[in-house]
């Protein structure tokens, strides 16, 4: 078994590895997998894979293949083919993917989208989420939009 357990194997070899306390700042481009369990700020551009463990920690904008995470990230992200966010994971910003798994105890705070078309062309739904249950602040209401939780239900609009 490689990195993944899927049969996609295009992108299994761990090409790059950012370990627990380096920290690197501005912009990372690459083919294949990295993995990321420092601190990282600025941008990350590639069709590939990015995995973030349980010690990452991004800031910026993250625009990938697929991404694996059970750090955090701060920034805009937008992801072409699938989005796992696992337990430890926090997201704080926006989130664009055609596919998302949310594992139970991730949080996720900001705007997402998923669509298989680009970012522009919807509407960004606006979502707080404490997957593990325990809310940490009240959802405000005052001339915001609704928050919704999770699922994709567009039959309200």
């Amino acid at each position: 078994m490689g990195l993944f357990s899927s049969d996609k194997k295009s992108h299994s070899e761990l090409n790059a590895f950012l370990g627990v306390g380096t920290e690197y700042r501005g912009k990372l481009d690459f083919v294949g997998t990295v993995r990321i369990d420092g601190r990282f700020d600025g941008e990350i551009s590639t069709d590939g894979d990015l995995v973030l463990g349980r010690k990452a920690s991004v800031t910026g904008v993250v625009r990938v293949g697929q991404l694996t995470s059970c750090g955090q990230i701060t920034g805009d992200v937008i992801v072409r083919e699938r989005t796992v966010l696992e337990k430890t994971s926090v997201l704080n910003g926006s989130l664009s993917t055609p596919v998302l798994v949310v594992e139970k105890g991730a949080v996720l705070e900001g705007s997402i989208v998923m669509s298989t078309d680009s970012v522009t062309t919807s509407k960004p739904k606006v979502v707080a989420g404490d997957f593990g249950g325990n809310s940490s602040r009240d959802a405000e209401s005052e001339s915001e939009p609704a928050v919704d939780k999770t699922g994709s239900d567009d039959s309200k609009a």
